[in-house]
Formats: structure tokens, sequence, C-alpha cells
């Protein structure tokens, strides 16, 4: 099984490179430090064994490194219709997409 090197809440790219990114049905996040201020999805990968990260601010992934976002599903969340997420929106996890992040490279090649 693949180790994750952060929990996410959407697919955060800070460095510049080529990714993959795909769509699991699941993840194991037990003690993966997590990045996710969103109080829903907080517990869910909390619940889910993922652990709060010492900082707020994820700096990336290295070539090789993986992460796994835990994204609310497009039209699910309440920035379809107000413009933002709200904090005290009530989810679960069939609400939830999950995807994985994969850095392949440094740069795409442009």
């Amino acid at each position: 099984m693949d180790k994750f090197t952060a929990v996410l809440s959407t697919t955060v790219l800070p460095l510049d490179g080529c990714y993959d990114v795909t769509t699991v049905e699941s993840a194991d996040v037990k003690g993966v430090n997590h990045y996710i201020g969103h109080p829903g999805t907080r517990t869910i990968v909390e619940n889910l064994g993922a652990i709060q990260a010492p900082n707020k601010m994820f700096s990336g992934l290295k070539v090789g490194q993986k992460a796994v976002c835990f994204s609310i599903k497009q039209g699910m969340s309440t920035r379809a219709t107000i413009g933002y997420t709200e904090p005290n929106q009530s989810i679960n996890m069939d609400m939830l997409t999950v995807r994985v992040i994969t850095r392949l490279a440094n740069n795409a090649g442009y």
C-alpha cells in the first residue's frame, strides 16, 4: 500500500511539475498529516486516522511522493449556491471524491 505524504481537501499543487491525479474509492490515511480546515471534512479524515499537520501550510510534493485529497463533490458544496463552502456545512463520505496526486517530475517540459 502506498504511503501518503499529506491529506488535503483539494488538489493543491504549490510546486511546478508533472503530476498524475487519479480518482480512487478509498485511501488508508492512518497516521498521515492532514491540512484540512473545513470542519466536516476534517472530522471525516480524522475518523479515518489522519492527524492534524503541525502547521496549515502544505509545501508541496517531491518527485515520487503522493498526497490524497478528500474533496467535496461538484455541486454538493454550498459553493454552488452561495459562492463559497460554508464552514458548518454538514457532509458525509458519500459527498466526497477521493483523489491521489503523484508528482512524477520537476517540470512538464515546457
